[in-house]
């Protein structure tokens, strides 16, 4: 559709709705392909807002990789808002890609990112919306292949009756060669759409559902060309409104919580000569004027202050500044504080993610009070006034003393402050809910009940009255419970989503839209029991339900994880040395560092 007869078709539509911008295309970065001469389509649904949705990173990746290609075309779609699905109803209108304005079930391959399991609802009602069947059992050939990578698919049990097949691991690669494959049996004319997702499901790195599949995670090197320099700017300011340079994938620390962690390994680092170019090349593409240097760990890279001191000089004068995620304390310096402050100071991010040592070694944190400290001093006196702390409530073991730890840590700052004669920095505690992760070595742990969890909030509330430096944000602990249903849950609750979905379910991760009562309800009716089934403890030789899909890692190795966490005894990063977790042997593959 030309973009003169859309505006003439859907204008009244648009002129109606609150962010018209979210649904227009035309971006400057987009890439406009002509549909009808491209015959292997791809299109790319977030299934979140707009201004999340485009911010993501590894959407800009698969959507630059496939529209280099010139054969290949890929489009894409973010959830509207409710306000626009109501006025596309009225008039009778359907829901349409970005670029090319064409139905979604016009497209050979749709691929959804699931980052949350709050959206595995949405996925529901955008194929609702895209007149394509929600079960994939009820599909055919005149349907588009359904597919979904991102860190659920870690476990795909929950939405195995919606998705065709799910990639596990790194997108790059796999997701051209299921475009092509698909198409390429589809034309052959042969095969019946089973045979088709048998053929499929012989691809390393997917599983499909209807075959159960034993599946092995498939990696992708990091190479210059398959990092975007280009992606689609958006009309209004998104989440990360700035240009993203990935430093490396993986993170050797291994927290015990932390699913990032263990599925993305092993660690692969980017030669600090790309990673300068690629910023270089990235901010003269777009004109932003921030660049963030994506890591699980920016600071972990081998050559990270290098890397800062070649950008600044180059930025210098430019006004434009750089953006590090979360900082390791035990390796943010004065050097890398005064580096990271470029042109502009921010708010400073350290993650101690727990109040006492006893609690930081449980988790594997690696991380000593006096590091932390002295990495916070060290900001301070470099002129960041502003600090915001990362901490987790809820963990396996955790006691009150752990959180008494919370504020002790906060006092101990402020009294070296005084000892220095340092004024207090402002300080904001982000405390979220622990939610035990498939694929970890915490898999096997209990989800404090709601009740305990408030407990521990009022109880921290009271103790933040000693400190007047600092502010609490605490994350919702009902939506932390569902989370940890959903991405530990079976097969089992494929209906209840289903059934949230077909009572309106949709865009589930705004609080606003948030309706508790029903997804409790529905459950009860499905005769399932939430906080039972949030809270349980798995036994160790429990077959659980992502047994089938393989990160490298040895089940073995995170069980023992688990037991050395009960002793309070930390593994040493693999940066350091090798802790045999099995990555490696069991993929023939080696990390990748910068040295």
């Amino acid at each position: 559709m030309q973009q003169d007869s859309f505006y003439r078709e859907y204008g009244a539509i648009l002129r109606k709705t609150e962010r018209p911008a979210r649904y227009i295309g035309g971006e400057f970065g987009s890439c406009n392909k002509d549909f009808d001469s491209c015959k292997k389509r791809f299109l790319l649904v977030f299934p979140d807002k707009y201004e999340i949705g485009i911010s993501n990173f590894g959407h800009k990746i698969i959507y630059d990789l496939i529209n280099k290609r010139d054969d290949l075309l890929c489009d894409r779609l973010y959830a509207p808002d409710k306000d626009f699905i109501d006025l596309l109803k009225e008039n009778n209108k359907t829901l349409y890609a970005l670029e090319t304005k064409r139905c979604p079930k016009e497209f050979d391959v749709v691929g959804f990112g699931l980052q949350y399991e709050m959206c595995y609802t949405t996925v529901l009602k955008l194929l609702e919306m895209s007149d394509i069947p929600i079960c994939s059992s009820q599909r055919d050939l005149s349907h588009p292949l359904i597919i979904a990578g991102g860190p659920c698919t870690s476990n795909p049990a929950p939405m195995a009756s919606f998705i065709d097949a799910f990639t596990i691991g790194d997108g790059e690669d796999i997701s051209i060669e299921i475009l092509e494959k698909f198409v390429q049996l589809k034309k052959e004319n042969k095969l019946s759409r089973n045979e088709i997702l048998l053929e499929l499901s012989k691809i390393q790195g997917v599983y499909v559902p209807l075959i159960e599949n034993n599946t092995t995670k498939r990696i992708a090197d990091l190479t210059y060309e398959n990092h975007p320099t280009m992606s689609p700017i958006p009309h209004f300011a998104s989440i990360q409104d700035r240009a993203t340079i990935e430093l490396r994938r993986g993170c050797g620390r291994l927290c015990r919580f932390c699913q990032a962690s263990h599925i993305n390994l092993p660690i692969r680092e980017r030669k600090k000569d790309d990673i300068v170019n690629l910023t270089k090349e990235y901010i003269k593409n777009t004109g932003y004027d921030e660049y963030s240097l994506l890591s699980l760990s920016s600071n972990d890279h081998g050559k990270i202050e290098e890397i800062l001191k070649d950008l600044n000089c180059h930025f210098k004068n430019t006004g434009i500044s750089v953006s590090l995620p979360s900082q390791r304390a035990d390796k943010f310096s004065s050097g890398l504080a005064n580096l990271a402050q470029g042109e502009r100071r921010a708010t400073v991010t350290i993650a101690p993610e727990a109040g006492t040592q006893i609690m930081r070694d449980r988790i594997n944190k690696n991380l000593s009070e006096e590091q932390i400290i002295n990495a916070t001093i060290s900001c301070i006196k470099n002129g960041w006034n502003k600090i915001k702390y990362y901490f987790v409530i809820g963990l396996p073991f955790e006691t009150y003393e752990d959180l008494d730890g919370i504020v002790e840590l906060i006092k101990k700052v402020n009294e070296n402050c005084r000892f220095e004669g340092l004024k207090y920095p402002q300080i904001t505690c982000s405390i979220s809910v622990f939610v035990p992760k498939p694929h970890t070595p915490f898999q096997w742990a209990r989800q404090n009940t709601i009740e305990e969890i408030n407990k521990k909030i009022e109880y921290l509330k009271q103790l933040k009255s000693s400190v007047k430096n600092v502010k609490f944000n605490f994350h919702n602990p009902v939506m932390s419970q569902l989370e940890s249903f959903m991405t530990r849950g079976g097969k089992d609750i494929q209906e209840f989503i289903f059934e949230l979905y077909k009572n309106g379910s949709y865009l589930d991760s705004w609080d606003e839209n948030l309706d508790v009562d029903m997804y409790y309800k529905t459950a009860n009716k499905l005769g399932l029991d939430i906080e039972k089934l949030a809270t349980k403890e798995f036994k160790s030789d429990e077959i659980l339900p992502w047994d089938k899909i393989n990160y490298g890692v040895d089940k073995s190795w995170l069980l023992n994880e688990y037991e050395k966490s009960k002793q309070v005894i930390s593994t040493i990063p693999c940066e350091v040395k090798c802790n045999n977790c099995g990555v490696c042997a069991n993929l023939k593959t080696h990390k990748v560092l910068d040295k």
